[in-house]
């Protein structure tokens, strides 16, 4: 081992000016093997840069006026033979400079870097310097500082101030020991104290045994000329930045005073890493070597735990600050080193506790790595029995993973399980959870066992049904029971549908009641009716019905499906109450009704109705068209519709429609009392307001001279009223063929099937409406309306004495 001490000035050449190193009294003496003091001096010259100039100082490059004194500057170097040379550039024109030969060991406690203004290159500090950052018998120069490199407090603070330009840094770094190696690091700074840090920064991330290696210096004004791998300038250096061949091809020039810089380089996962935890104040612990079962010592995996003798468990937040490419590249580098099998059982739990801990951006880009830790586990198994996967559950495995999973795993996983589907059910769980973990979705043993444990559940009160919950607990997957609940509605039966409801009301039933909001509609709904109508409710009929209409999505039954499973549900084969019909006809709407092949269980409401209203009638007018219904059924709602469509004007009054209605009364005859009221009304609201020509000519004095009392009474009170009056005064002077009309119609008839209601209620029509209208009739008119009445064929002479009778009497 060969460590020598040896101290300059920095003196000038009398006859050149050009300034050099004169040895100074304090210097170790030469050993025979070693090199000697002008070979020395030639090298210290040559990496500080002195000898460019009369005015040029030896630690910083820095003009310099005779006799000022600079801050103490460091560059460390490596010289051809293999040997390392640490210089000093101190106040006062000294140099000092420490050769290690060789056959030197290190690193030791302390790195180059942190000598940076040490107290021990000082006049009069012990001479053995060298023990500070090399294992060697001599005693270290400072015993405060001994084993503590820069502080790594300070550091974090440092990297968060340049948060941008830590990892592209540190990449670079990495780089200098590539084959070939990287370009140059050139830092720009104001304060040599600001490249120091960036230094010790970068001694600090790498692994230790490359901190020996790198190369600097924190300040000169020639980089031209420098041999280090990083070189501290100050924004005055003889440097030119804004040549781009120099910044892109020759350094990588970082610039914090602002001035030009290396275009970004491409990302490096350790650089990124690394940079990210330095960012997030927990520095990493490089490892001496590297780790087992790989040759890299720039390996990601000992970064998330720290690496040294006591790691930590990793989280998601030492990927917090990683995104986009980066993020990509760090966790693909761990899921490189699973797949090549360069991590032992501990690493592979800290990978997994690590993509436990990621969320959104970051677990969507950890699921190459969680694909990568399952496939590990699976593949460990060497074509065994698969392991118990329910621990793997949490990784962030996307879609794309869970089909290369069960396409590789899923065929073995669902194999086990057909096996164990010929022992008994209580043996299923485990298989089932591998299946269920490796996504064996398609494999008929994970098809079969959902089939025998639906199958199961519906045989309440049997042990089968019991075991089957039993599994169902064990799993607990919210999945698998939401698929063998939808399996109970398959091929589903009015018997299924029995089944269910004693399933619900079965010791079983508090399981489904806990699982009931992942059943399907049918079972929720099945259920529900099982609790309901039992104790403490009670329910029957449209309350439960209605009740049962609450769990829908629009609390209303909208589709012809879901109307007939509420229907069996609760009247079965049967309908509901005659006073429940309207109400269910409301709520379901008629057309749903007709649909669902369900009307002639509602048609009591038509036939027996409590009162005819609108949503009777268009009841009605869906269930005319049922062909499911009796003829008789349909002519009732036939014949109410038609009724309705005469009293508002969508059908008019002429011989087809008289015809149909009086064919209808035909068949539907006896109709009951409200229907017939209904009817009645609505037919005589029609022939009151019908153009009387439009009365004759559709031959619908029919339907009046053979009227009922009801029929006749609207009919009567329509044509007296007032307004009604007052407008035939007025316009039927003027109509001559229309008030021949309602002659033809109100005049007295003696004949056959003319009833005495009808009779009595002509007449007064006669003398109460149309006598008013002669009054205001001249001959001319007279003679118009007798004219009329002959080309119809009419009794004139009746017409004339029935004029003159109440031309005689007192108005």
């Amino acid at each position: 081992m060969a460590i020598r001490r040896l101290s300059y000035r920095l003196g000038q050449e009398p006859h050149t000016g050009s300034c050099r190193l004169i040895p100074a009294p304090g210097g170790q003496g030469q050993r025979p093997t070693e090199p000697s003091e002008a070979e020395l001096a030639a090298a210290v010259e040559r990496v500080i840069g002195t000898g460019i100039g009369a005015e040029i100082d030896a630690g910083t490059g820095a003009a310099v006026e005779a006799g000022a004194d600079v801050a103490c500057e460091l560059s460390y170097s490596l010289l051809p033979d293999g040997a390392r040379l640490l210089c000093a550039a101190l106040p006062g024109q000294r140099v000092e400079a420490l050769h290690l030969g060789p056959e030197t060991p290190g690193p030791g406690p302390l790195w180059p870097i942190d000598t940076w203004c040490s107290a021990s290159w000082e006049p009069g500090a012990p001479d053995t310097l060298g023990a500070g950052f090399v294992e060697s018998e001599l005693p270290a120069a400072e015993p405060a500082a001994t084993g503590a490199h820069f502080d790594r407090e300070l550091l974090v603070e440092f990297a968060r101030a340049r948060s941008g330009r830590v990892a592209p840094f540190l990449a670079d770094v990495r780089r200098l020991f590539d084959d070939p190696a990287g370009r140059q690091i050139v830092l720009v700074e104001d304060d040599p104290a600001a490249v120091a840090r960036w230094i010790a920064l970068a001694c600090a991330s790498l692994p230790e045994a490359y901190v020996p290696a790198l190369t600097f210096t924190t300040w000169t004004r020639d980089p031209w000329r420098a041999p280090q791998q990083i070189i501290g300038v100050g924004p005055d250096a003889g440097f030119d930045r804004s040549d781009e061949a120099t910044l892109a091809y020759l350094y990588r020039v970082y610039d914090a005073t602002g001035g030009p810089e290396s275009p970004p380089a491409e990302s490096d996962a350790w650089a990124e890493l690394t940079a990210e935890r330095w960012l997030a104040g927990s520095p990493p612990t490089p490892p001496v070597g590297p780790p087992a079962g790989t040759d890299d010592a720039f390996a990601l995996i000992p970064l998330i735990s720290g690496g040294g003798a006591d790691p930590r468990s990793p989280d998601g937040a030492d990927l917090a600050g990683l995104s986009g490419k980066s993020l990509r590249a760090t966790v693909d580098a761990f899921a490189a080193a699973v797949g090549r099998g360069e991590t032992d059982e501990r690493t592979l739990d800290e990978l997994d506790r690590l993509c436990r801990g990621l969320d959104g951006e970051h677990a969507v880009a950890a699921r190459p790595l969680a694909l990568a830790l399952v496939k590990h586990r699976l593949d460990a198994t060497d074509g065994g029995a698969l392991p118990d996967l329910t621990a793997f559950e949490g990784l962030p495995l996307g879609q794309d993973a869970w089909r290369e999973l069960r396409e590789t795993y899923g065929g073995r996983a669902d194999d086990a399980l057909r096996r164990a589907l010929r022992g008994p059910m209580a043996s299923w769980t485990e298989p089932l959870r591998l299946a269920l973990a490796l996504g064996a979705d398609g494999g008929p043993g994970l098809a079969e066992a959902m089939d025998r444990i639906a199958a199961a559940l519906l045989r309440p009160g049997r042990r089968d049904c019991e075991n089957a919950v039993r599994v169902l607990e064990d799993i607990d997957r919210t999945s698998f029971t939401r698929r063998v609940l939808r399996l109970l509605i398959v091929d589903f039966t009015e018997h299924k549908l029995d089944l269910l409801r004693e399933l619900a009301r079965s010791p079983q039933g508090d399981w489904l009641r806990r699982n009931i909001e992942d059943a399907p509609l049918t079972v929720r709904l099945a259920a529900a009716a099982a609790y309901w109508s039992g104790p403490p409710d009670h329910l029957r009929g449209a309350e439960l019905f209605d009740r049962l209409t609450e769990l829908l999505s629009a609390q209303r039954v909208e589709d012809v499906k879901t109307l007939k499973l509420l229907w069996r549900m609760v009247w079965r084969n049967r309908g509901p109450d005659r006073a429940e019909q309207p109400w269910i006809a409301r709520t379901c709407t008629p057309r749903l009704i007709v649909e669902a092949d369900l009307g002639r269980r509602v048609m009591g409401w038509v036939k027996e109705p409590d009162r005819c209203d609108r949503d009777l009638v268009e009841f009605a007018r869906v269930m005319q068209h049922d062909q499911q219904l009796g003829v008789v059924d349909r002519y009732s709602a036939e014949l109410l519709v038609l009724a309705q469509d005469l009293a508002d004007g969508r059908a008019v009054v002429d011989k087809r429609a008289v015809d149909r209605l009086l064919e209808l009364g035909r068949k539907v005859s006896p109709l009951g009392a409200v229907l017939r009221q209904g009817v009645d009304e609505r037919v005589a609201g029609a022939l009151a307001r019908a153009n009387p020509l439009d009365l004759c000519e559709s031959h619908g004095l029919q339907i009046l001279v053979a009227a009922g009392p009801g029929l006749l009474r609207t009919y009567r009170s329509q044509m007296v009223d007032y307004e009604h009056c007052d407008r035939l005064v007025r316009e039927l002077p003027g109509r001559p063929a229309e008030l021949a009309a309602y002659y033809h119609i109100w005049r007295p008839r003696r004949r056959h099937g003319v009833t005495a209601e009808w009779r009595e209620v002509a007449a007064e029509l006669l003398d109460h409406v149309l006598a008013p209208v002669l009054a205001h009739l001249d001959h001319h008119h007279l003679g118009q309306v007798a004219t009329v009445l002959e080309r119809e064929g009419q009794d004139v002479q009746e017409w004339t004495a029935w004029r003159h009778r109440v031309a005689q009497e007192p108005r």
